[in-house]
């Protein structure tokens, strides 16, 4: 559909910024060619992750997801005291778990299991990253984790392990908190074979700590305890792909949906995404000075199986993407980075030009069905006069929306993305992906 206005200014020229001989056209087309495909990203980030995923889980769309979460505690605490003296009693493992995806009446299995190594500060982990862990866990749980049931677990942890800590602690044999993880290492968490859930949960103290519980040798009600905070962490989150749509996908290689039934797909800790191309955006040209006024991409995911006439069913309706982002890509598929590396953004449109670039997030909206329209009219403009290559975007799920918080973040947006098991697919059609372009042309 176009529409065309003409324009021929008299008095006021100065108010388009045009000389009154020109004649401008104001256009507006919603038939732009708006081309995509489904890319597996060939690094994930998941180092100091915001949120731990563990469990397995049975996808119909994404195949077998695994997620096993790594983790370092610190901690360096004193146990002396003037005229005091402290015994051991026990140590814990307590998280808190605020996500789920799968089977929420079956029981859910996991084992912990101590890292033979450390976590490495001055290196980037991935989804594929793992450390060398003892094979027989120090302790495992089992629970249901059900929406109506309690969130809070709490695991014991062997009192071998717990009072050679003490021992250490209280000897000032270990007197900072770097020299406590490299001495006792991390854990990992090792899901069941047996389990179909995955869940999740934070790395703030309020979500998951250890805690030493000890008492004063001269009463056994004097009790107190300290805790052991998460310091390096990373998730390892993979997939079997055989038997599904993507089980061709390579990454880094880009698929049609006309090679997957007819889709394109997003998963948000797999990294799955969909690259976005306008290929004939050029052709608006057509030797003609051309400004663009405004640019709208619209976005309209198939709906969750889970949302049945208008009704969401919680807390399953969360598989969707709460919000999708765009970030720049090149010629090879992979993620554009700045200076200091740090994902490009499309940045909330207007705010290009700023020190800090502030993300544009696309929220899903439950009473629309379809996610926000991005605003692409300075990124477009900047293709059409030459300043940016046109190499496609990258549309990926955004699991944290506060990313578009500029106070939130100050410019570092990595632990916020690739953290949830959300997933969506996406039916490339006119109504489903459209760019509706407002520009104008002069003769």
């Amino acid at each position: 559909m176009s529409i065309v206005v003409l324009l021929t200014a008299c008095e006021a020229p100065k108010e388009i910024g045009l000389p009154p001989e020109v004649i401008a056209e104001v256009k507006f087309t919603d038939t732009v060619t708006v081309r995509t495909s489904t890319v597996l990203l060939d690094s994930v980030r998941t180092s100091n992750t915001l949120s731990f995923l563990v469990g397995k889980y049975n996808d119909p769309t994404f195949g077998q997801v695994t997620a096993r979460p790594y983790f370092e505690l610190i901690g360096a605490p004193s146990f002396t005291s003037e005229g005091k003296t402290y015994i051991y009693d026990s140590l814990a493992l307590q998280i808190n778990y605020s996500y789920l995806y799968g089977d929420t009446l079956k029981p859910f299995e996991m084992g912990v299991h101590r890292l033979k190594d450390t976590i490495r500060t001055n290196r980037n982990y991935y989804n594929i990253s793992v450390i060398d862990a003892e094979t027989e866990p120090i302790a495992k749980a089992k629970f249901t984790p059900g929406p109506n049931q309690s969130r809070s677990i709490t695991i014991k942890l062997p009192n071998t392990l717990g009072k050679a800590m003490f021992d250490a602690l209280n000897k000032n044999e270990i007197t900072s908190a770097d020299q406590f993880r490299k001495t006792f290492r991390g854990f990992t968490l090792i899901p069941s074979n047996s389990n179909n859930a995955i869940i999740g949960f934070g790395a703030a103290s309020a979500d998951v700590r250890m805690t030493m519980h000890v008492h004063e040798s001269t009463s056994d009600t004097l009790k107190g305890s300290v805790s052991f905070n998460v310091f390096g962490r990373f998730n390892n989150v993979q997939s079997n792909r055989q038997g599904t749509a993507i089980s061709q996908l390579q990454p880094l290689k880009p698929l049609p949906a006309s090679q997957t039934r007819g889709m394109t797909y997003l998963h948000d800790a797999l990294g799955v995404v969909n690259k976005v191309e306008f290929p004939y955006l050029s052709r608006i040209l057509q030797n003609k000075e051309i400004a663009i006024n405004r640019a709208e991409l619209t976005i309209v995911p198939n709906q969750p199986a889970n949302i049945a006439n208008g009704v969401v069913d919680w807390p399953n309706y969360l598989h969707i993407p709460s919000g999708l982002a765009l970030i720049e890509t090149d010629e090879t598929n992979r993620v554009l980075r700045t200076t200091n590396d740090r994902e490009l953004f499309i940045p909330i449109d207007g705010t290009t030009f700023q020190p800090i670039i502030q993300p544009q997030v696309s929220l899903y909206s439950t009473k629309f069905r379809q996610y926000d329209s991005f605003i692409l009219t300075t990124y477009l403009q900047a293709i059409l006069t030459g300043f940016k290559k046109s190499n496609g975007l990258l549309l990926m799920p955004i699991s944290f929306p506060q990313v578009a918080g500029v106070n939130n973040l100050t410019g570092r947006f990595q632990p916020y993305l690739q953290n949830r098991i959300n997933g969506t697919t996406i039916t490339p059609t006119r109504n489903n992906l459209k760019l509706m372009l407002f520009y104008t042309t002069t003769k």
